[in-house]
């Protein structure tokens, strides 16, 4: 029976260890969140430029499989790749494309800055956070 007990013991430290590191990650993407919203900069990065390219690609609808292909040029050649999911605007759509491999693609779409409401809550968040942390570790 005491073989069993420190069995779970272990679990149960590994399981609190764990929810906590969750926390932690949850309390620093609230902080990241707050901030890039205060500066008014989107929450999400573009696609690093050394490895994406960005650029316009012109849209044609497959009337067999209503599948949308996009038509682009990489370096002065012509590519065309599939883009289901992805934002269209008309017979356009703006692409990003792999330097190293001109065939993947793919889209970004920018998440807008939240508002002052939201970001004193996010900073209210992680300062509750903080707070039991300390209550916690040193009380």
């Amino acid at each position: 029976m005491k073989n069993y007990d420190s069995i779970q013991n272990s679990l149960g430290y590994i399981l609190i260890f764990l929810i906590v590191i969750a926390v932690h990650i949850f309390a620093v993407f609230l902080i990241w969140c707050g901030v890039r919203s205060l500066l008014g900069k989107t929450l999400n990065l573009p696609p690093s430029r050394r490895k994406w390219f960005r650029t316009r690609a012109d849209v044609t609808q497959d009337e067999e499989t209503a599948k949308y292909h996009a038509r682009y040029y990489f370096e002065g050649e012509k590519f065309t790749s599939e883009i289901d999911g992805f934002t269209v605007y008309g017979d356009k759509a703006i692409i990003y494309v792999n330097r190293n491999s001109p065939k993947e693609i793919k889209e970004y779409i920018p998440w807008p800055p939240m508002g002052t409401e939201v970001n004193l809550a996010c900073f209210f968040m992680v300062g509750i956070i903080l707070f039991l942390d300390i209550i916690i570790f040193f009380g």
